[in-house]
This record gives C-alpha cells, structure tokens and sequence, in this order.
C-alpha cells in the first residue's frame, strides 16, 4: 500500500504558506508520495485563475523550493479534470476507486478539523472513512482527544498568509514578492494574471 500525503487547494496563486506545509510533510510525515491537487471550481469558492496557470504556477514553485526532495512530488490534475465543481469527499472516494492501492492522507490546518462535520458537505462520513494529516495551527486549540485516523503534525512553522492578500498586492501593483517565489512572480507578471 503507497502512502500518499494528499494537500489540496485553490493555489491561486501558491505561496511560501503553502510551501511551509509541504516542507513540514517532507521532514515530519513519512510516506512514499506528496500529491499537491488544486481543486476545481469549488460550491464555496471560485478559482480566481485558470487551471492551467495554477498546475504551471505550483510547478513552477515546487521546483525552485523543492528541486531534489526525499519524498516523490506530483502535481495532480485529477480534481481539475472532473470539470464539475468539487466535494473532498467525493474526491476522496474516486481517489480510493481509482487508486486501490494507494493509502491517502488528506492534508489540512488544524483550525479546520473542528469544522468539518458541520460545514463540510458530507462532513460525517468524510471525518469517519478517511485518514487526515493536520498541521498544527499554533493560534488555535486543537483537541488532545482526537480520532486515531488523524495525524497532527507539530514543530512546523506556521505561515499566516492568504493568496487573497497576495492577489490583493498584485491588483495594487506590487510583485506579491516576499510571499511568492520569484518564478511564481514572474509568471503571474508575464500572464498579467489577478489584475
């Protein structure tokens, strides 16, 4: 069975927020892969970049942070391919069907567990069927009495920083630079994107 650390996002664009989260997978989580998936269009979110330019970006990002990394890196299409708006769950269960062999872990902020069965859809038996690699908001109490399907991850720096902010700063003219590479910078520049 592979072990897949899973970490979805919109990633519009990616930052040094997000690559504080991969880098805490590569030293503190072991396992055979790291998937980073932006989602699609979601029910409460709308991509504020094309697919295209969010797959080149987090590429682009990974490669200048993470040239040689210990763990495997995959940059998936998968959710962008489903060209519907997209659930985690869902996801999840046509991850499982697809990849049978495949253990995924689903990577989120600590703050969040608390809202999962409430604000989730099909939150329950998101939380209950899948396995969950929390990154520890140092901010926010986490609970000690938690699932045995949920991995907290601890010592990690914790970057707070939104790619709303960061496309807030570009629509103003500014390089959105120190919170993104400068790859990611320059592509945003080249593709007049978030303008």
């Amino acid at each position: 069975m592979k072990k897949i650390a899973l970490y979805g996002g919109t990633f519009s664009p990616p930052h040094i927020g997000h690559a504080s989260v991969i880098e805490a997978i590569l030293r503190l989580f072991p396992c055979d892969e790291i998937w980073v998936m932006p989602s699609a269009d979601r029910h409460d979110k709308t991509a504020s970049a094309q697919s295209e330019h969010r797959l080149k970006m987090l590429r682009t990002m990974i490669g200048e942070l993470f040239p040689n990394p210990n763990i495997p890196m995959l940059v998936s299409d998968f959710e962008i391919r489903t060209n519907k708006p997209t659930v985690t769950y869902e996801t999840l269960q046509a991850l499982k069907k697809e990849y049978p062999d495949h253990e995924f872990y689903f990577v989120l902020g600590s703050e969040n567990l608390e809202n999962i069965k409430t604000k989730w859809i099909n939150g329950e038996k998101l939380l209950q069927e899948n396995n969950f690699l929390a990154i520890r908001n140092p901010f926010e109490k986490t609970s000690d009495n938690l699932p045995v399907n949920i991995t907290i991850l601890e010592d990690v720096v914790w970057l707070e920083t939104s790619s709303t902010f960061i496309r807030d700063l570009i629509k103003n003219d500014y390089s959105g630079l120190p919170y993104l590479t400068k790859g990611v910078s320059e592509y945003i520049k080249q593709n007049n994107l978030y303008k």
